[in-house]
């Protein structure tokens, strides 16, 4: 599913900013600004030079972007559309993101940049915006978190049908082999 210019990487980009930090054991993926410098470096090559704004994080940026992480899992934990636009439109409000029209493909489209430069300030406008688009586009049942019995990461469901359930096969199949080896044990 291609959700405009923001496309299926800004919303993975994002679901996986959000599953840096597993909220039941407490276990955080960005705790030096190395660690965001890795995580980012792990979408730059994706991203279309001119649209690559990131810079050089420093612990500053670091705060800000753990404190979006909590802003964007809250947007997947509500089940009310207009607290989900709300918690949105504080993020881009917070990073002063304006429309700016970009023509490095083959046509122009809509882009929501930052007023001020910084790595928290880009990454919360891509973010937010990502999901503004899949809010807008698709609405908020698209919005997941896994429901396997000990994993809460989020996920958008690009499901033809809306199906999702789990955050990733992986999770999908560990619950599966579960309960099958529990139907055998009862059947027993």
């Amino acid at each position: 599913m291609n959700f405009s210019t923001y496309n299926d990487l800004a919303v993975q980009m994002t679901v996986d900013l959000v599953n840096t930090r597993d909220p039941i054991d407490g276990t955080d993926e960005l705790t030096t600004v190395e660690d965001l410098n890795a995580f980012l470096a792990g979408y730059e090559r994706d991203w279309h030079q001119e649209d690559w704004h990131p810079g050089n994080p420093t612990e500053k940026d670091l705060k800000a972007v753990r404190r979006l992480r909590e802003q964007l899992r809250a947007v997947f934990a509500t089940d009310d559309e207009r607290e989900a636009a709300n918690l949105l439109n504080t993020i881009l409000a917070g990073a002063v993101a304006v429309p700016r029209i970009r023509v490095h493909s083959a046509s122009p489209h809509l882009h929501f940049e930052p007023r001020t430069s910084g790595t928290a300030n880009w990454l919360a406008a891509a973010t937010a915006m990502s999901l503004s688009v899949v809010l807008c586009d698709a609405g908020l049942e698209r919005f997941g978190s896994c429901s396997s019995h000990d994993c809460v990461d989020v996920y958008v469901d690009t499901s033809k049908n809306r199906s999702r359930s789990r955050c990733s096969t992986t999770c999908a199949t560990r619950e599966n082999v579960a309960a099958y080896r529990e139907r055998a044990r009862e059947s027993r």
